[in-house]
């Protein structure tokens, strides 16, 4: 979304294509850097966790209704502008 001089700010679309509503984890990995903050605009928030080897993992604070989405948002500081890898309910993410 957007970087800057020592970090950016990124962000993963989750879809529910399904039949219900569901929640989500997603996976994103970094190579060194520091995760400052994670969001998702207008709902409750959910559980952030660092990853082993570097990144984090972030389970969502409510679900996603059939057909809708969330964006997650985060903010990396001293990483590149691009993940090592990136994955939702384990499976990777498209796009990426």
């Amino acid at each position: 979304m957007q970087s800057f001089d020592g970090g950016f700010i990124g962000e993963v679309l989750i879809v529910n294509a399904s039949g219900g509503a569901r929640g989500w984890t997603v996976r994103l990995d970094f190579s060194g850097g520091r995760l400052v903050t994670t969001w998702v605009e207008g709902v409750p928030q959910g559980t952030v966790r660092p990853a082993d080897g570097g990144g984090f993992t972030y389970v969502s604070g409510v679900d996603v209704p059939a057909g809708g989405s969330a964006a997650l948002r985060f903010h990396v500081e001293r990483a590149s502008t691009r993940p090592q890898g990136c994955t939702v309910d384990g499976v990777r993410c498209t796009g990426f």
